[in-house]
């Protein structure tokens, strides 16, 4: 081994232990040519309302959570991308330009912070729901900001999208994501007014694992013309061993109890079509479910199977929009959120669209399905 490679052995070493003890003594080095500020910056309010100010142009960025990345892409500024976690950026063939040597953790959870020093990003995004104030005071020896913006909320979708577009120079390509976006929305609320709103019980990944009202899929549930039947759960009154409103364990009686018209399970994470069989599996388990075969939404077949990324496009407007064609679908006979997806993967992901993103219960069982009748 030379002397060269023993000495940057050494350094590496001493870094992690830095990094790990919390003592970050050093500076950040100083960044390439092309990422050199240019004497410009901006100035910005980011997710929890923090004043945040970055240097211009912004070139290299650090970013978790694959809400944001998808933003990212959409607004034309992936290629700043040079750092993202392992777990938005699973799905080969949806994430074409992110390598393994771009992975900076294994989640908005779990940063490596070695890893974002040792790409010198002039930015580090993280939503939050993650370790975000933990990051800020690792990275601030160094002078790497952190931004947190957070882009599954339904309800910010607007303005983190224009904040992406100041920050990246792309005002023209963030003003036309967000005149898509708005263009569902108020379509949604248009035809949805005066709506009787039907009670709709929400699963993810697990079985009795709800989601509740600040998770984002609640929203999405509203924004659909549904009534989330445990959105008047306070998390805070909860113990916090049933989990947290991204994933809250609920009781099987209560589920009965709360009398759903619809119920929606969300699974599996994946851009590429969910297999028929992975389907009839999800939806013939949840039928059989002890005192779930008398459940109305069960007899009814109004039963759902729907794929996380159908729910979550466009900060989950195509979700909503799937849900207010199930819940109504004489409001909307005229409207394919398939379609809508498609222009999201298109138009604004720049991958090929995809398919069998949902099917039902009520399918199934028209087609000779095994699921439980």
């Amino acid at each position: 081994m030379s002397r060269r490679t023993k000495l940057a052995l050494a350094v590496v070493a001493l870094l992690v232990l830095l990094i790990g003890a919390g003592v970050l003594l050093v500076t950040r080095q100083a960044p390439a040519p092309s990422t050199a500020a240019t004497g410009e910056s901006i100035t910005i309010i980011d997710d929890v309302g923090r004043t945040v100010t970055l240097r211009k142009p912004v070139r290299r960025v650090v970013v978790y959570n694959r809400y944001t990345t998808e933003f990212i892409r959409a607004v034309g500024a992936m290629d700043t991308v040079v750092g993202a976690d392992i777990d938005s950026n699973k799905d080969e063939g949806y994430w074409r330009t992110v390598t393994k040597d771009m992975y900076a953790g294994a989640s908005q959870s779990q940063p490596n912070y070695e890893k974002i020093v040792s790409l010198q990003p002039d930015v580090v995004f993280m939503p939050r729901n993650g370790v975000y104030e933990e990051t800020i005071q690792k990275m601030a020896p160094f002078g790497i900001p952190v931004v947190v913006i957070t882009g599954w909320d339904v309800l910010k979708h607007e303005y983190n999208v224009d904040l992406l577009g100041r920050i990246f120079d792309k005002p023209a390509e963030a003003a036309k994501l967000n005149a898509f976006y708005r263009h569902y929305r108020n379509l949604l609320a248009e035809r949805l007014k005066g709506v009787e709103r039907k009670r709709v019980y929400l699963e993810e990944v697990g079985d009795y694992k709800t989601l509740l009202p600040g998770s984002g899929f609640h929203d999405m549930v509203q924004e659909g013309g549904g009534l989330n039947v445990f959105g008047d759960v306070n998390i805070l009154n909860q113990a916090s061993a049933r989990g947290t409103v991204q994933g809250f364990t609920v009781d099987p009686e209560e589920i009965i109890a709360r009398r759903p018209d619809v119920i929606i399970k969300l699974e599996p994470r994946s851009y590429l079509p969910t297999p028929r069989e992975t389907s009839v599996r999800l939806l013939g388990a949840l039928a059989a479910r002890p005192g779930f075969s008398q459940m109305k939404a069960v007899t009814d077949g109004e039963v759902y199977h729907m794929s996380y990324y159908m729910s979550s496009g466009a900060s989950k407007i195509t979700g909503a929009l799937l849900i207010a064609k199930w819940l109504y679908p004489e409001r909307f006979t005229d409207i394919d959120p398939s379609a809508v997806m498609d222009e999201w993967l298109e138009t604004y992901q720049h991958v090929p669209r995809s398919k069998d993103y949902w099917t039902s219960l009520k399918q199934l069982r028209a087609s000779g399905g095994n699921a439980a009748r």
